[in-house]
């Protein structure tokens, strides 16, 4: 079948098509990080008491983007890929609107709701609660799109040809990821720099100003732009159609599982913090057994329920071919690699700022340091790619895992308070060019090993372990931290840091055994790199990208 296409349509016009709205999918997924105190401030709310309800409006779209990848995938292998990708683009574009009118209209429906159930709500707090539902829905849209590329890459693509292509696509989704956060900054702070420039020149037509829902109003244009361009893209592109039926025990099991776990880790690492209020940060609720006692128990549901039917989620069996098991376990480790590399970098300039006064000052200089990590890993996507078709999976994965090993192991040898923002900078790059090397030859890996029936669920593992990786990795990689941070502080300092012990000997001293900690993770993520050589040498064969 693929020969065929690649007679009847260009490829690699159809993935640059498909591209797009990949993009803006992925810009959504941390696009709120950059304004999300001001949606707080413009409805109304306290800041300190309702930042924990309002970060699921960042882990909602995170955990929705899972569980849309996770079924989404089965379902393009059933009904065809267009279908599919055409789905998805309309829901993301009913999310956006849900987002952007969620004062209105969505707020009166739920408030009607609310009073018809004998409540009293805060509008405030309804209005966040439609915002939350609006991003779950962009989310199930969003999230189905990379894995449907993906396996729109096997598609047109012959195996030994896929590595390159699959680097583009892990490319442009990482970067978009990358870039959500300023994108959004940018344009929040420009819409309120020139507001009076917009008043003036909108008032007329009777358009208020724009500001952070102006966002979720451009996503419409640009999302059906994104659709012309995929119908025109696969107009030639047949569509393969498995056999079966949809598995809706198994798909309910796993979400089950996804969210309680999420439920169960708790909560979001605050990367504002400053050495006067690490202390604060160190009161974190602990984990919630229940929860991920029910996460435990679901996913153990889900393997019984997969191995016992016709037409499964996900077939077990898949995970006796090696490309696919290595690649799915090494995939865990660099996503829990990764989280290291995005909270520790903010963490160590926030510690560093001597007051709350420079923290804008703080949040510029944690976007450039970041850069140095997550740019090098989007576009070291696509030379991976390359790589992985000359010198094979293998190898390509493991000069990758070396490079984020030397990277680590620096960060753990070289963490101080007072060290340069170079030295930084360059380790990180070493991270990311080592972390964005392995994101094609393991995309390869894994989807060449699936059959045709099966590889949109293949793509969907892909991207889902790497998320799975990264959200273990928030809750443990805390824990351990303020934990470590405290008990060398009892040691070493006499106790925690309190408000009549703050001198800036003090703090200082405290800051220094926090940056230590962060050092300590760094060797933490050079550990996991070590053992994730180990199934990257005997999962992966010899062959190139095919």
């Amino acid at each position: 079948m693929t020969e065929k296409v690649t007679r009847t349509v260009n490829p690699w016009l159809v993935l640059g098509l498909i591209c797009l709205p990949v993009f803006i999918g992925s810009l959504d997924l941390t696009i709120v990080s950059a304004f999300l105190p001001e949606i707080l401030v413009k409805l109304g709310l306290p800041l300190q008491s309702s930042l924990d309800e309002a970060s699921w409006v960042v882990s909602g779209y995170l955990l929705a983007y899972a569980i849309s990848m996770m079924f989404m995938g089965r379902v393009s292998d059933l009904i065809g890929r267009r279908k599919v990708y055409v789905a998805c683009l309309l829901i993301f574009v009913v999310g956006s609107v849900l987002v952007a009118t969620a004062h209105t209209w969505p707020t009166d429906g739920l408030y009607v709701i609310a009073r018809r159930m004998g409540h009293r709500p805060d509008r405030a707090e309804i209005t966040l609660l439609a915002i939350i539902i609006g991003r779950v829905v962009q989310a199930l849209g969003a999230g189905a799109l990379v894995p449907v590329s993906l396996a729109l890459v096997g598609d047109l693509f012959p195996p030994e040809r896929r590595a390159q292509p699959l680097g583009v696509v892990g490319a442009v989704d990482t970067l978009g990821w990358v870039l959500g956060h300023l994108y959004g900054g940018i344009l929040v702070n420009f819409f309120a720099t020139h507001q009076e420039t917009f008043t003036n020149l909108l008032g007329g037509l009777g358009w208020p100003p724009p500001d952070w829902r102006t966002l979720f109003w451009i996503n419409v244009p640009l999302t059906l732009i994104g659709l012309a361009f995929t119908l025109y893209a696969l107009r030639n592109v047949p569509e393969h159609r498995a056999k079966g039926r949809f598995d809706i025990v198994g798909t309910i099991l796993i979400a089950a599982s996804l969210i309680a776990l999420v439920v169960g880790l708790g909560g979001n690492v605050d990367v504002s913090l400053s050495p006067t209020n690490l202390q604060e940060v160190s009161n974190l609720p602990p984990l919630n057994g229940t929860a991920l006692i029910i996460s435990l128990v679901a996913l153990l549901g889900f393997i019984l329920v997969e191995s016992r039917l016709g037409d499964p989620l996900i077939r077990l069996n898949m995970f006796r071919r090696r490309n696919l098991a290595a690649g799915s376990i090494i995939n865990l480790f660099i996503g829990f690699c990764l989280m290291i590399g995005l909270v520790t970098v903010p963490i160590l300039v926030n510690v560093r700022v001597p007051d709350s006064s420079q923290l804008s000052d703080a949040a510029l200089q944690t976007g450039i340091l970041l850069s140095a990590l997550t740019v090098p890993m989007a576009l070291a996507a696509v030379p991976g790619g390359w790589l992985s078709d000359r010198i094979g999976v293998r190898y390509t994965t493991l000069i990758g895992l070396v490079l984020a090993i030397i990277g680590f192991g620096a960060v753990w040898q070289t963490w101080t308070l007072d060290m340069p923002d170079w030295l930084v900078a360059t380790e990180m790059v070493f991270i990311g060019v080592g972390i964005g090397l392995t994101f094609s030859p393991i995309s390869a890996a894994v989807i060449n090993s699936a059959d045709e029936d099966n590889r949109g669920v293949a793509s969907a593992l892909v991207i889902i372990l790497r998320l799975i990786g990264m959200t273990v990795a928030v809750a443990s990689l805390t824990n351990f931290a303020l934990h470590r941070i405290n008990q060398l502080a009892s040691v070493e300092l006499g106790g925690t840091l309190d408000s009549a012990a703050q001198t800036m000997d003090f703090i200082n001293a405290y800051a220094g055994i926090a940056v230590r900690v962060l050092g300590e993770l760094g060797l933490i993520g050079a550990v996991l790199c070590v053992l994730a050589l180990i199934p990257a040498w005997i999962g992966f064969s010899k062959e190139k990208a095919a």
